[in-house]
């Protein structure tokens, strides 16, 4: 399974953060480090978990089952959002 990001968002580097507008929402989303990080990798195109956790386990000391957790949570609630989807 792939994720990418919709097109119902736009995201912008503002003062080194991220910041995300779900246009049809009209809301803001802001993102932690590691967030952005799985954004920018989201951003080069469709990716796996096993895609994303790779980019962060190589720049954060976290285990591998631990950061597939963590970014399925992630995930989860972009998609709630409606920021990111599901491909095949």
């Amino acid at each position: 399974m792939k994720y990418q990001l919709t097109s119902e968002q736009i995201a912008s580097k503002v003062a080194g953060e991220t910041v995300i507008l779900n246009h049809n929402k009209g809301a803001y989303y802001g993102l932690d480090e590691v967030g952005v990080l799985v954004w920018d990798t989201l951003e080069k195109g469709p990716q796996t978990i096993d895609d994303l956790c790779d980019v962060v386990v190589d720049e954060y000391a976290i285990e591998k089952e631990e950061c597939k957790a963590d970014i399925d949570v992630l995930l989860k609630d972009l998609i709630s959002e409606r920021l990111v989807e599901v491909v095949n």
